[in-house]
């Protein structure tokens, strides 16, 4: 039997059996009277008798990176109104069409939640997020709602980064590789916040275009923590200048996005013009404290790890790093012992090592 965390079981009966955690904890919250929707063999289609009369239109896999485009094509080319869904392993994304046009969007993606596109365009910072969340789940209201009663963004701005949110979810959706879509033919008016009148193809042209110039740019830059580091005498051309008055050899590509108010695209395009051009150079950002010094070893050591327990050595392995981590520390370059937690380091190795699958 497979070890899927998601399967299920159907008996000689036509009961249908959870047995992976995953289809346990999904199947809960549907408890209650369904309806098969007739499918192929392969597949099981049911539709909740209490879930409303929307007509599902489509509905499909996602298995390469840009796969939704040709969805959102389709919609926009065929003028539909209804509620695009995107389930993906990051969370749930949903957009709302009227005629072919995107109004909306939401998001259960943390980081691209309103309050963080706030922060990460530099609007407020984390202090003030932290003030604005307190607020908002204190009186009920919504963030952005609570935001400008505080006095921390206007509702002009804060219209202005609605549209920029809807925009930056959009991007981050096309470019899922892994997951299921639904589009319904209509939607709950109750989840538009605000209406947006975005053209879906021009959307899907910046996001290609994105895709493709993202993908040349990780050559040098490979994410949004590296961090440019100007060189002495050097003045980098006009169009260049407002990106490049940020760099300071501190600040990563993440911190300029929020001091410049750019996009990630936008200031990750400019850092490769001014490598290419000989006025900057990029360095990986240096871990900051134990907890980041710790998830940066592991990053490094999870293959290592792997290939331990694929030889069947893993036991013995963590066992010697447990030996080491009881066993006085690390010998700096003066002959002293480092003040760093090492025992912690390989505790928490040995942890995520252990909870990994064999295989």
């Amino acid at each position: 039997m497979s070890d899927r965390d998601d399967l299920l079981r159907v008996d000689g009966t036509g009961a249908v059996h959870p047995v992976g955690r995953a289809a346990s904890q999904q199947l809960r919250p549907r408890q209650g009277e369904w309806r098969l929707i007739p499918s192929p063999r392969e597949l099981i289609v049911a539709r909740a008798m209490s879930g409303g009369d929307a007509v599902l239109r489509l509905a499909g896999e996602i298995r390469t990176p840009g796969a939704l485009c040709d969805i959102v094509s389709l919609a926009a080319q065929s003028a539909w109104g209804g509620e695009l869904i995107l389930l993906s392993e990051r969370g749930q994304r949903a957009f709302y069409f009227d005629g072919g046009v995107i109004i909306g969007a939401s998001t259960s993606v943390p980081e691209e939640r309103l309050g963080e596109t706030l922060y990460r365009f530099g609007v407020i910072s984390r202090e003030q997020l932290e003030e604005v969340v307190k607020a908002s789940t204190k009186t009920g209201k919504r963030l952005g709602e609570a935001a400008t009663e505080l006095g921390f963004v206007t509702r002009e701005k804060l219209f202005a980064m609605m549209a920029r949110q809807v925009e930056e979810v959009f991007y981050a959706a096309v470019h899922v590789s892994e997951g299921a879509f639904y589009f319904f033919d209509r939607f709950d008016e109750k989840n538009i916040l605000m209406r947006h009148n975005m053209n879906a193809s021009g959307l899907l042209m910046e996001a290609a275009r994105r895709m493709d110039e993202m993908r040349f740019f990780r050559e040098k830059i490979p994410d949004d923590g590296f961090v440019p580091v100007p060189l002495p005498s050097k003045r980098p051309p006009e169009d260049l200048g407002e990106i490049y008055a940020h760099i300071d050899g501190e600040r990563s590509i993440a911190d300029i996005c929020r001091t410049s108010g750019h996009l990630e695209f936008e200031v990750t395009r400019a850092v490769f013009q001014l490598v290419s051009s000989g006025f900057v150079f990029v360095q990986a950002a240096r871990p900051r404290g134990p907890e980041a010094i710790v998830e940066t070893f592991n990053r490094a050591l999870v293959p290592i790890h792997e290939h331990v327990d694929a030889a069947g050595k893993g036991a013995e392995f963590r066992a010697g790093l447990s030996n080491f981590a009881t066993g006085g520390g690390v010998v700096n370059g003066r002959g002293g012992l480092v003040d760093f937690p090492v025992a912690a380091l390989t505790s928490s190795l040995s942890i995520r090592a252990r909870a990994m699958p064999r295989r």
